[in-house]
């Protein structure tokens, strides 16, 4: 199969554990553009936290892509959204209303900042760090938000969300999207909108089939693109269910794994 795309997540897959972008992926991944490959950067993160990883990777110079909010915003190389989701407001209330009693902290984006509500935990300013974003907190964040969100990203102990996630799919699971893209981070999306169709998006503006894609991926909300491109690969870190979910598993993202692909697939 002649693949002409690679796309890939940010933390733990293009990114070591230490948040580093290390010199052997970024030289790979540059080299396989200069090669003809266009290079898609997707992640969870809103599309000012995204932007400069595509950069380092000179992905605008080379026309690729990028991905925020898990395919709700995507970009094309000249910063233009070509493609954007977002969550019904009528799920603001009840999706709250579930973890109102909970210890979790909800968070929405608006433009460069996060806002979250007053159950500030351990994990809630995790976002705003890795990012370099100021984090709001406001006591009533339904009332607060009068704009369109693209999702809710709710920061918790890894143990109340997965029992929160089950409570969610329960009560709307069939409306809304729910999964974890971190241990400590639950996202609720819209139905349909994914790092998948967000791929698909980047496929027809490319004019090629996700077929010819190629995806890298370690978590849950990888899952979507890794099983719609034509071949997903599952970073060595990746959970176990991410894992059964790809085609094959490369090395983790503390040994490069993703230019360890790229050289056994020989596109470096």
């Amino acid at each position: 199969m002649r693949y002409r795309l690679i796309a890939m997540d940010i933390d733990d897959t293009l990114l070591n554990r230490k948040k580093e972008l290390t010199p052997i992926t970024r030289d790979a991944l540059i080299k396989a553009q200069k090669n003809g490959y266009i290079v898609a950067v997707a992640s969870g993160r809103l599309p000012y936290g995204v932007r400069p990883y595509a950069e380092r990777l000179r992905v605008p110079e080379f026309g690729g892509y990028y991905m925020g909010f898990n395919g709700g915003a995507v970009m094309n190389c000249r910063h233009e959204e070509i493609s954007a989701g977002y969550l019904d407001s009528k799920y603001i209330q009840p999706v709250y209303d579930i973890l109102r009693p909970t210890n979790a902290t909800t968070m929405v984006h608006k433009g460069d900042v996060i806002y979250a509500d007053s159950k500030v935990n351990a994990y809630t300013h995790i976002e705003s760090d890795v990012i370099g974003l100021p984090l709001n907190v406001v006591d009533d964040l339904p009332s607060f938000i009068d704009w369109d969100i693209h999702k809710f990203l709710i920061s918790g102990e890894p143990g109340e969300l997965k029992e929160i996630e089950s409570r969610l799919i329960a009560a709307l699971g069939g409306e809304v999207d729910i999964y974890l893209s971190a241990p400590w981070f639950l996202e609720v999306m819209p139905k349909g909108i994914n790092k998948g169709t967000g791929l698909k998006r980047i496929c027809d503006d490319a004019g090629i089939d996700i077929s010819e894609a190629i995806a890298f991926g370690d978590s849950y909300n990888d899952v979507f693109m890794l099983k719609d491109a034509g071949l997903g690969i599952a970073m060595g870190n990746a959970e176990d269910e991410v894992k059964k979910s790809a085609d094959r598993v490369t090395a983790d993202c503390d040994h490069d794994g993703i230019a360890v692909a790229l050289r056994e697939l020989e596109i470096i």
